[in-house]
């Protein structure tokens, strides 16, 4: 358990939020107040020593045997059977590992009540076997078994504070030149209308192409091993849309076809069933609510996810048909059905974001609030000023940077895991390396300094170079684990590096991981479609992001989206997948430029426009043909490709 850093510290950050600033980031101090969790914790300790009291009541009024085995379980999980004497005594290691076992569902499936259950279904049981009188030792047992866990506990949270203290004052000397050069190294991203897809980044690009147009219900490549922890479908059809919208965002706003085809039916599989119903377990174990709507409360890894790409979609195409009622629909079977669109999920994550304990943060999963989840599950409402013309973002990003700066980071400004709610303690598992990043890349919409502050100290701290110019990274435990199938792999790391050190246009790093991944991590090629067979389907889907990534492309496809042309320029609307790659696709309101490649072998391909003006002549070079689109603005033409072919298609003046 994480005691408070400071009283100071806690009313800084309190002086700094009634006064409606924002702490800049090289104000220390404001790092890891826990001013919420600290509330949290005390309010924790008091049930705690509301329950030593029952414990102690039994002893002190010399109840029955029963009654008092029964209290020294309440004090302490399994000490009643040490109360009981006897056979029962060998219980009790059976009953310590059962409630490790219980706290670990709660951390990794929400399951609030196994605790309660293991510990006073103990209690009970141990009350049960009780004979006519307790073990004269067993309430010193239990004292000192008791004191000892909070010694221990105590022990690793000093450890963990004087770890990040000494970080702290490390970085209070190397940050300030460590942030310049971050400054010095960035190169800044093309501009718009001049990016293009690489041969090498279109067939990257096609391993999410090939799940994204697969039948709705198909799960082909998809890693399916559990609903509940990071393997889950659901985030690797997020980093899947992921992909795909930055490539549509930034390299072909002006490509339609099957890239939104792609994007539809990875949004339709978070509708079916597999996806969304372990929703169940969770909402009964984790809320104590038989409620089966996912989207309702507490489920921002759900919810959220899926509204941020849901509006991305809408953001990025111009199609609205995600804003009409019950274009979202969750079937649990023929008479329960939840019908949402994107209105209703942006409001049910609004009205989470009002009633949670860390509001605006709110619980990625019952009673258990995660740092980088709360960034991503908020994004949609940046996205979502564009889309309905509303005013949201402001007031979200004023609130949400204190929260996070006090409750999601520690006193050295690293991000952790993120906090169980009900006892305000940092969640013991998940932080490290790969998780810094990760949030560090998710923070540069909302706050562009802490994400350029997360990147300086993380490449300070954690990469390194050799004499070849091979990258190594700095690993923790979690960060030797790929969390997207449970295997041994650094491939995560390497991941979520590569996305920060791109977004922060740091293309040393970058270019040196996508050199180790082809080198260590089975770099694949079959027909004309690229993957490492040392990754799983998330972290392929996080490389190809990685691929295409450049400096602030997350800040810029949230916060403005694609260039203006792309919702009132002519569109490619349709082509043949595989055999039209589609590498550019790019107007400036008036004319359409495309680069195209060959998926097979080289020839002649149709592709259908869109969106030009309706009986309007247009030229299409390098053919040298001149056509007229129809009465809705549409037309069909006829291209040979062959290598990288440039196509432009441009009205016909006068």
């Amino acid at each position: 358990m994480r005691p408070d850093t400071g009283a100071q510290r806690g009313k800084v950050m309190s002086v700094a939020i009634a006064a409606g600033e924002l702490p800049p980031a090289d104000q220390v101090a404001q790092f890891g107040a826990a001013v919420a969790s600290g509330r949290l914790r005390r309010r924790a300790q008091m049930v705690y020593a509301l329950l030593v009291g029952l414990g102690v009541a039994p002893l002190a009024l010399h109840l029955s045997a029963g009654w008092q085995a029964a209290g020294l379980g309440v004090i302490c999980p399994g000490a009643g059977f040490l109360a009981d004497g006897g056979w029962a005594v060998l219980l009790f290691p059976f009953a310590v590992a059962l409630m490790f076992a219980a706290f670990a569902s709660w951390v990794l499936m929400a399951n609030a009540v196994a605790p309660l259950v293991v510990w006073f279904g103990g209690a009970a049981l141990a009350g049960g076997l009780a004979g006519g009188h307790i073990a004269p030792w067993a309430p010193w047992a239990t004292l000192l078994l008791t004191a000892g866990f909070f010694a221990g506990c105590s022990y690793l949270s000093r450890r963990t504070m004087a770890g990040e203290a000494a970080r702290r004052d490390a970085r209070a000397i190397y940050l300030p030149a460590a942030m310049a050069a971050v400054d010095a190294r960035a190169v800044d991203a093309p501009a718009a209308g001049e990016r293009e897809m690489s041969p090498a980044d279109l067939a990257s690009l096609r391993y999410a192409l090939e799940r994204g147009l697969q039948p709705v219900d198909g799960f082909a490549g998809f890693d399916v091993i559990e609903q509940f922890q990071t393997s889950s479908v659901r985030y690797q059809i997020d980093y899947l849309l992921w992909a795909l919208q930055l490539s549509q965002c930034y390299y072909t706003p002006n490509f339609h076809g099957y890239l939104n085809q792609a994007q539809r039916n990875l949004i339709g599989k978070l509708t079916v069933p597999m996806v969304w119903k372990w929703w169940r377990w969770e909402n009964l174990l984790g809320n104590f609510s038989f409620n089966l709507d996912p989207i309702a409360k507490d489920n921002i890894m759900f919810g959220g996810f899926s509204s941020n790409h849901i509006a991305l979609y809408t953001a990025l195409t111009g199609d609205e048909r995600y804003l009409e009622p019950g274009s979202l629909t969750f079937r649990w079977n023929e008479s329960i059905v939840f019908k949402h669109d994107l209105r209703t999920v942006l409001e049910a994550g609004r009205k989470n974001q009002r009633e949670a304990v860390y509001a605006p943060l709110y619980p990625c999963e019952p009673r258990l609030t995660y740092s980088a989840c709360n960034l991503w599950g908020q994004m949609a409402h940046l996205t979502a000023d564009r889309i309905f013309a509303t005013n949201h973002a402001p007031k979200l990003l004023h609130d949400l940077k204190p929260l996070h700066m006090s409750e999601m980071m520690g006193i050295d400004g690293s991000p952790h895991a993120g906090r169980m709610t009900a006892l305000g303690i940092r969640i013991p598992v998940y932080t490290c390396n790969h998780v810094a990043a990760m949030w560090g890349w998710m923070a540069s919409p909302f706050f562009p300094d802490l994400s350029r502050r997360t990147w300086a100290a993380s490449r300070e701290e954690c990469v390194s170079f050799g004499g070849d110019g091979e990258i190594t990274l700095a690993a923790e435990a979690y960060d030797r684990i790929d969390t997207g199938n449970y295997k041994k792999s650094e491939a995560g790391l390497y991941a979520q590096f590569l996305m920060l050190a791109r977004e922060q246009g740091d293309q040393e790093v970058a270019e040196a991981i996508l050199r180790k991944l082809d080198k260590d991590f089975g770099r694949v090629e079959r027909d004309g479609v690229v993957s490492y067979a040392k990754a799983s389907n998330v972290n392929n889907a996080t490389i190809i992001m990685g691929r295409l990534l450049r400096r602030f492309d997350m800040r810029g496809l949230l916060r403005d989206g694609p260039p203006p042309g792309a919702l009132s320029g002519p569109v490619l609307a349709e082509a043949k997948y595989p055999d039209v790659l589609v590498a550019k696709a790019y107007s400036d309101g008036e004319a359409l430029e495309l680069v195209l490649y060959a998926g097979g072998a080289a020839g002649p391909q149709k592709l259908k426009l869109g969106r030009l003006r309706p009986g309007r002549s247009y030229a299409l070079a390098p053919e040298g043909l001149v056509f007229s689109a129809d009465a809705q603005g549409g037309a069909e033409i006829e291209v040979m490709l062959e290598g990288r072919t440039q196509v432009s298609i441009t009205p016909v003046r006068g």
